[in-house]
């Protein structure tokens, strides 16, 4: 039977820690929960990204290199949520963009029998997500120092370059702050958010 899952995701190495708590399906495909915590966290969905747990690797497969051994990376399109994770408390690990390497950990903080929801839903959540290709955890905290001294000699360019990225609101970045509401608004529309990205990919 479906089961809803609630999740705690954290991006590692953060501090204070940027997390978000989401509600999804447990018949939720791989591929699928990838989309949703894109969407959650705020990244910009254009780069690799692998789930690992225990022995579990799920991500993206390419052409078959002919290797199949326990370490065979599984389709995310082909394995639920609710296929590997059984018991409160279990944990995965995602991995968004091998270059800066952004470590996240999802904890199953609930298992909810019953209750039933239309779409994934984000009930809370902290901070600001990093802007994509900032360069990684010290690179975040480089560019927050840059950003909170006005005088500094690349404070201008760096306010420019963020504030056209996904992550400023009404074109203006607030590390401080999360969008919820936004978040909410793009999960209701998941199913177009991953046919638009689907069509895009296809077109590279």
């Amino acid at each position: 039977m479906k089961k809803i899952f609630k999740f705690r995701i954290a991006l590692e190495g953060t501090s204070p820690i940027i997390w978000r708590e989401f509600l999804v399906p447990s018949d939720t495909t791989f591929y699928r929960l990838h989309h949703i915590v894109q969407i959650v966290m705020g990244w910009e969905n254009y780069h690799l990204y692998e789930f690992t747990m225990d022995s579990y690797r799920i991500g993206q497969q390419f052409e078959d290199d002919g290797f199949n051994g326990p370490n065979e990376i599984i389709d995310s399109k082909t394995i639920t949520i609710g296929d590997v994770l059984q018991a409160k408390g279990q944990k995965l690990e995602y991995l968004y963009d091998f270059g800066d390497y952004w470590q996240h950990s999802l904890t199953l903080e609930m298992i909810i029998d019953d209750l039933t929801i239309p779409f994934p839903v984000c009930c809370d959540g902290a901070l600001n997500c990093p802007p994509e290709d900032v360069g990684s955890i010290p690179g975040f905290y480089d560019f927050l120092k840059i950003m909170d001294k006005p005088r500094h000699p690349e404070h201008k360019e760096t306010k420019a370059w963020v504030n056209s990225k996904l992550v400023a609101l009404d074109g203006r970045y607030d590390p401080q702050k999360f969008p919820m509401e936004r978040v909410n608004q793009g999960l209701l529309n998941l199913d177009n958010y991953i046919k638009d990205w689907e069509k895009e990919a296809n077109q590279k």
